[in-house]
Formats: C-alpha cells, structure tokens, sequence
C-alpha cells in the first residue's frame, strides 16, 4: 500500500495540503476552543457548575461547530451545495465496516488498559503543572465534589451527548475522513502524522499527549487498513463514554 487515500473505486483522489494549512487545520479549531473555555470557566463557577463544564460547553459551541463548518465548506467547494449530505464528497473511508465490528470490545478493552497503565505517569505529569494550567484540566481534579446530585446528573448527562457522542464522531469524520488522506506526507507515514497532530491538539491535557497518539496510532492505523472510518468513530465515541458513564454510576449510587 502507497497511500493512505483508499475510499471507494470511482472517486477523485484528493489534493493534499501544505504544512501551513494542515497545522493550523489540525490545531486552530482546538486552540480556539481551549480560549473560550478558559474564558468560560470563571462563569461556570458563578453558577455553582464545574469549571471543567466549561470544556463541554467550548466543545458544544466551538469546536464541533467549527469542524463540522469545515466539513461543509470543503464539501461546498467539491460539489456546489451546502448540505450534510454533500460531505460524502470529501470523507474518504467509507466502506462498511463488516467483520470489523468484532474488534471493536478487544480494541476498547486495549485502550482502557493502556489508559490504567499510563495513569501514574500522566497524575506525575500533571502535577508537574500545577500553577501553570488551570487546576480543572489537571488529573486531581474532582467535578463531582461540592455539587448536589440533581446538578451532576444534567451536566453528565449532557458531556455523555457532547464529549462522548457529538464531538468524537465529527472528530473522526474531520480528522481521519478528510484531513488524514489530504496531509503532506504519502503513504504509511501518514499514520503518525495524523496521531500525533491530534494528540497535541488536546491543549487542555498535555500531560496525556503520548497516550492519545498511541491510542490514536491504532487507531488511525486499523482506520487506514478496514477503509472505514466507522471503526474510528465506534472507538472514539465509546473510550470517551466510558468515562463519563461510570462517573455518572457513580453519582447516582454514592450514599445520601
């Protein structure tokens, strides 16, 4: 295999970009989003809500927006309309995903384990810095403590439909459907492009950068090889609902 650009027979392969335009296609939208939240968080806390309810609400009202727009007028260029449904027209990846889907528990199964594994070293790079990033994007933060139940359920609730459904599926159609076969790089090399690219792009949690582009190196790579970028969304979807469900358990069964 030469290329990671291998959607369907029939279409058009696509330009790829230069390095000015993939980095700040791959980081601006992130970059932005992470202001807006430091802004938000100060208002967050007024409310009585966690500050890092703030990150959910930059997701919501920037990032995914953002990404989705992208989407759209890329789409726009190729084909002359605005409209969802013309985004097929710049994702590449999308075969079905047929005997693929049985990877999908063994592939999660190997990210939470790596993310057990990683989590001394990312609680000591975190707290490495304290006073430098904000307390609510640190690994000791707790969002559940000083919060009456009813409050934690509706915010849950809403990061399990944002950051746990929303945002990570318009991740992957952005990152691995269009940006991936578009980089200034052919072939295999590729892969680790994009990992790590996304991985920086999570500002809010550098302590954690080498996870992500591990976790996002198989990812992309079983992406490139099933043609699917369903693959990649099921993933991304179900690691970072995991979290947020058994946070929400826990809520929901703590004593009083």
């Amino acid at each position: 295999m030469t290329s990671v650009d291998v959607r369907p027979a029939g279409t058009a392969r696509p330009e790829r970009f230069g390095w000015g335009r993939t980095i700040a296609l791959h980081l601006g939208p992130a970059a932005v989003t992470f202001g807006t939240a430091l802004a938000l968080a100060p208002l967050m806390t007024r409310l009585g809500l966690p500050a890092s309810f703030a990150l959910t609400t930059a997701f919501a009202l920037v990032l995914s927006p953002i990404e989705l727009g992208l989407l759209l007028h890329a789409a726009h260029r190729a084909t002359g309309r605005w409209s969802l449904r013309a985004l097929p027209a710049v994702i590449a990846y999308r075969c079905p995903l047929r005997r693929w889907w049985l990877l999908v528990p063994v592939l999660l199964a190997v990210a939470v384990g790596l993310a057990i594994a990683w989590s001394p070293l990312g609680a000591a790079l975190g707290g490495g810095l304290t006073g430098l990033w904000p307390d609510w994007t640190l690994p000791g933060y707790d969002p559940t403590v000083g919060h009456p139940r009813s409050l934690l359920v509706g915010v849950l609730l809403v990061s399990l439909v944002v950051d746990g459904l929303l945002n990570p599926a318009i991740e992957e159609l952005y990152f691995r459907g269009h940006l991936l076969p578009r980089l200034p790089v052919a072939g295999w090399t590729a892969v680790p492009v994009s990992a790590a690219l996304f991985a920086v792009q999570h500002y809010w949690q550098p302590y954690n950068w080498v996870l992500i582009f591990i976790l996002q190196l198989i990812s992309t790579a079983l992406v490139v090889r099933s043609r699917s970028v369903r693959l990649g969304i099921a993933l991304h979807c179900l690691a970072n609902s995991l979290g947020i469900v058994l946070t929400l358990a826990a809520v929901l069964t703590a004593p009083g």
